[in-house]
């Protein structure tokens, strides 16, 4: 394949790694159609972007968004489709659509099938256990009863929802979470079970890592020296990891991956890095990658490349966000940030800020939608993804 020849359909531009990864595509000379459900989008606006379009709701309309994609692909000439976030899980189900109307197109993701043994974490820890892989000991509990029950095994405890994501659905009677969600309100099912484990002390690490057919050949691990809302990183800074690289290696192996894949993990002070869940997406890791780095990784391989620990990146309109919300916080905020360039507002590249502002009118349409009333305080992830999150739900084909 010419250098010439990569031309990619990114899906679901909002992602602050989505802007990154367009932005790198385009420093790298490469064609980028980006697209999401909104037109304020960030990443549809980096200078990496080709052109951009609004595509339907994947999670509201699987089968319109499929049918856009496949369009797009064709009038744009597209050979890669490249996937930001869980949309992934639509394309999967209609791959084989996909690949009769494209047969010449880079599907840059697994099957469904495959996806669905990382994304459920019931079935991932038990993946985890069968590679031998430090995982927490755990109770699923598929009814409330049975959660409430699952809880009284240890004196602290943390639960999560198999599908939850972003730091969503979850609860815990320890930690900067503790209290924030009553059992009493929380509904698992055999559809929707709950993961209940002893909780863990020590540090959340994150690694993200670029496969081809069962091959890692580009991978970052880093830590979050500051977090919004105790939940997800805002500041990124990759650190050396061999033990998250060899996880990645054995789970990428014994899948056949190939596409980008990401895990959280929880290093405890004996070094042990306990597998805690899989996005089988790109997450910040991308970021603390060079352009190089990640075009190489894609299109040329040639071995294993690791980001080298001391690289920082971070999302500055989040952390202006966290000060003004906890002006105490002001020294240690910038502090954390200190050295990290803006993902959403990179060197010459400086639109994806202005819009990560102007795409609030999104949490604004899932208020509408949704019925949330302002003063409720809905949580600001949620109402960002709900249009392109999967449940686990059968998607019908």
């Amino acid at each position: 394949m010419s250098n010439s020849d990569p031309r990619i359909i990114a899906t679901t531009s909002r992602m602050p790694f989505a802007v990154d990864e367009i932005h790198k595509l385009g420093e790298t000379g490469r064609y980028v159609l980006a697209t999401d459900t909104f037109k304020s989008a960030p990443g549809s606006h980096s200078r990496g972007a080709s052109a951009h379009v609004v595509t339907p709701p994947p999670t509201q309309e699987p089968g319109a968004f499929v049918d856009e994609i496949i369009r797009l692909i064709g009038e744009h000439e597209i050979n890669w489709v490249l996937p930001m976030f869980e949309e992934v899980f639509y394309l999967a189900a209609y791959r084989d659509k996909i690949a009769a109307a494209h047969p010449e197109a880079k599907l840059f993701f697994p099957d469904l099938d495959t996806l669905s043994l990382v994304h459920d974490k019931v079935i991932f820890a038990d993946l985890c256990r069968k590679l031998d892989l430090p995982v927490a000991e755990s109770i699923t509990a598929t009814s409330r009863e049975e959660l409430k029950a699952a809880t009284g095994k240890w004196e602290h405890w943390f639960a999560r929802a198999a599908y939850g994501r972003g730091g969503l659905d979850v609860a815990t009677n320890t930690g900067p979470l503790a209290g924030e969600a009553d059992l009493d309100t929380l509904d698992p099912s055999p559809d929707n079970p709950w993961l209940v484990q002893e909780y863990l002390k020590g540090v959340d690490r994150c690694s993200w890592s670029v496969a081809h057919e069962g091959e890692i050949v580009l991978h970052s691990c880093y830590e979050h020296p500051l977090t919004i809302d105790d939940r997800g990183g805002i500041v990124f800074e990759s650190v050396d990891s061999p033990e998250s690289l060899a996880a990645a290696q054995k789970i990428a192996k014994e899948l056949n991956w190939t596409g980008q894949i990401s895990f959280d993990y929880l290093k405890t002070e004996d070094g042990v890095h306990h597998m805690v869940e899989c996005n089988a997406r790109p997450t910040a890791g991308c970021s603390i990658a060079t352009p190089e780095e990640f075009d190489t990784a894609l299109f040329n391989p040639s071995g294993l490349v690791t980001v080298p620990a001391g690289r920082k990146r971070a999302i500055k309109s989040a952390i202006l966000r966290d000060v003004l919300r906890h002006p105490s916080r002001f020294k240690s905020d910038f502090a954390a940030a200190k050295g990290g360039a803006d993902v959403y507002g990179p060197s010459h590249d400086h639109l994806p800020l202005l819009y990560s502002v102007l795409s609030l009118q999104h949490v604004l349409s899932y208020r509408k939608q949704h019925g949330v009333a302002k003063h409720k305080g809905e949580q600001l992830v949620a109402t960002q993804f709900y249009d392109v999150l999967y449940d686990g739900t059968e998607i019908a084909v």
